[in-house]
């Protein structure tokens, strides 16, 4: 009963965290952090090598769901002149603000789900039939990538996975589809956010959540007044404040969603 109040009063009554948002950034700098994207943390620590003995807060944004409440998040990040990375399903694909993003210097690219959106329209349960029928499910990643890279003209070079209730049942994450390395090259892919190759390189890692903890494993301002070196923090959206119509709708589909899964309709 506890988490079902706690579920509403984030979908519906939680106030704008914006501020709060706005004041985790001014206090990166005021602590002469550098405030990157994925891309330029890629760029910085994997390309060049020229970390310069600098700190860095690497943003990152997964737009699950309310793009109106990832466009406030962006100008704040405009205003303070800071970089961040956003990650876009095909569900909420916004192709002027994914161009706006680019444009200024940010990362737009692609939150991809087609392990988990597969096996949901095949009513799949087991593992096996995923990893049987990976090759199609990689085609049905390229052709998107390739509809995406089109429709904006940004080279998407680095994309992140999504996670579904579907994957968390067959416990294989949409990770799987990038696990070999030619199907990368063929996609020019050079980084999936979760690759060891720069995980290795951060060292404080924190994403928000629901009220009434809103961080895990603890606020990033933590690591900020302790220093560490490369500080990475993913954000969704809806946990910065309540979009009651957007927050309906993604509940009614994942509920729907479930439901159809669990009796195979």
């Amino acid at each position: 009963m506890k988490k079902i109040f706690q579920r509403i009063y984030s979908d519906f009554f939680l106030n704008s965290r914006l501020e709060e948002y706005k004041s985790l950034i001014i206090k990166a700098l005021e602590n002469e952090y550098k405030v990157i994207s994925i891309e330029q943390f890629y760029e910085i620590f994997m390309i060049n090598e020229d970390k310069q003995n600098s700190k860095y807060l690497v943003l990152r944004h997964d737009i699950d769901t309310d793009v109106s409440t990832a466009k406030l998040m962006f100008e704040i990040e405009k205003q303070l002149q800071v970089y961040s990375s956003y990650y876009f399903r095909l569900s909420t694909i916004d192709i002027p603000f994914m161009k706006e993003i680019h444009q200024y210097g940010s990362e737009a690219s692609y939150h991809y789900e087609e392990i988990a959106s597969y096996a949901k329209q095949h009513k799949i349960r087991n593992p096996n039939q995923i990893y049987n029928n990976m090759t199609e499910i990689q085609r049905l990643f390229s052709k998107n990538l390739e509809t995406l890279r089109n429709s904006t003209g940004i080279p998407m070079e680095i994309v992140a996975s999504h996670g579904d209730f579907v994957n968390r049942h067959l416990r294989i994450t949409n990770c799987a589809i990038l696990k070999d390395s030619e199907f990368r090259n063929r996609n020019k892919i050079k980084l999936e956010v979760y690759d060891d190759s720069i995980m290795k390189y951060v060292t404080s890692r924190h994403s928000d959540c629901r009220y009434p903890v809103f961080w895990k494993p603890s606020d990033p301002v933590e690591a900020i007044c302790n220093n560490s070196p490369v500080i990475y923090v993913l954000t969704h959206p809806r946990h910065w404040k309540a979009n009651i119509k957007e927050n309906i709708k993604d509940d009614y589909n994942r509920l729907m969603e479930g439901i159809k899964y669990k009796v195979n309709i």
